[in-house]
Formats: structure tokens, sequence, C-alpha cells
């Protein structure tokens, strides 16, 4: 194989892996759509949060409730609920066992179970408006590119990443492996680079 050949085709695995890592990384990251805007959301790495996760996507119609929430009937999740003397703007909430809640206003004083919390809330109570509002969630999709300059390999592009999302680390191995075997790019010695031929990122969302 010619090293044009070559590199073309530790390209192409780099960017299959990249991405494939960055959704791995991303398996409890979110988007919000509601009001012709999206928001990202965080969900809790608990029983419920990744039932949740399994019947995405979802497009509900939500119905407003005391000029702070908007909830639906219908998705039963497990539970977990505790009392919640306050809640923020930003929480989605289960309340009982089958009742989504996005409160896009403070409240408190009920027993919820946590689902997650949007990332951030600039311009959602205008999003979702003073009546019943369809808002949908769906897995959050994120790809990456990278180029070779020589035998280092660096980012040329990300698209798809919600707001919140920042990419931490480059890691790199000569052959696939296990998770385990993989190496941060920076500690490897110059052979070990110029040796490597898969690559990925990781992605972390405040």
């Amino acid at each position: 194989m010619t090293a044009c050949a070559k590199n073309l085709v530790r390209h192409l695995a780099m960017s299959i892996l990249v991405s494939s890592a960055i959704m791995a990384h991303a398996d409890s990251v979110i988007v919000v759509s509601v009001g012709g805007k999206s928001f990202t959301a965080k969900i809790e790495d608990s029983e419920t949060g990744r039932a949740f996760m399994e019947k995405l996507p979802l497009t509900l119609s939500m119905t407003e409730l005391n000029g702070n929430e908007k909830y639906c009937y219908g998705v039963t999740l497990p539970t977990a609920s505790k009392y919640y003397s306050t809640i923020e703007a930003g929480d989605l909430m289960l309340y009982g066992s089958n009742c989504i809640v996005l409160f896009y206003g403070s409240a408190g004083g009920y027993s919820y179970t946590r689902i997650g919390k949007l990332t951030a809330t600039d311009g959602l109570a205008a999003a979702v408006g003073s009546g019943t509002a369809s808002v949908t969630f769906d897995k959050a999709k994120l790809t990456a590119e990278i180029k070779m300059n020589g035998s280092t390999p660096s980012v040329t592009a990300v698209t798809n990443l919600p707001e919140g999302t920042i990419i931490t680390k480059l890691a790199a191995q000569t052959l696939p492996a296990s998770e385990s075997e993989w190496k941060d790019y920076d500690t490897l010695d110059a052979t070990s680079k110029s040796n490597c031929r898969f690559f990925k990122l990781k992605a972390a969302v405040d």
C-alpha cells in the first residue's frame, strides 16, 4: 500500500472512531426543541434517566400550568421521587410515574423524580409560550473531522455540538483494542505517536 493510501485509510479510520467516541460520551446529552429554538439538556445517570433516553425521540404536546411549567401525561418511567423545596427553570422532572414536566420558571413544594436539567435557559420562557407547546426531546448528534499534520492529528471541524459541550482530550492507540488501552496523545513518546493509527476525542458537558 502506498504512503498516500495509508494516510487515507488512517484518516478514514480516525474519522469513524472520533465520531463514534464523541457519540459514546454524549449518551446523556439531549436536545430539547420548542418554539423554533433548541436547548441542550444533561440527563441524569439514573434508572429514570436511562429509561427516558431509551424512549427518544419524543415529541410531546405539553400543557401550561402555573405560569412556570409545561407537563404531559403518558410517558411512564421508573421513579425515585423526593421532595423539592426549590425547583429552577430548566429542570426536567417526572411527576408521579407518567407525567413529564419541563419547568421554565422557579417553583417548589412538590415531590418529583429528576430526569435531567437544561444547561442554559435563556429564551426558554419565550420559546414555550403561554399555552400548550409542542416539545421534542432527542439525543444529541455529534460529529467531528480531523486531519493529519505529519504524524500529528488535529481537529479541523466539529459540528452539531450542543451548547455547553467541550472537546477535552485526544487519545490514541496503535491498534484497535479495549477502552483501557487508549493512551493520552500528549503523553506518548515520538515513536509511539508516529505509529498511531487510531484516534478519538472525548466530549464533556458542563
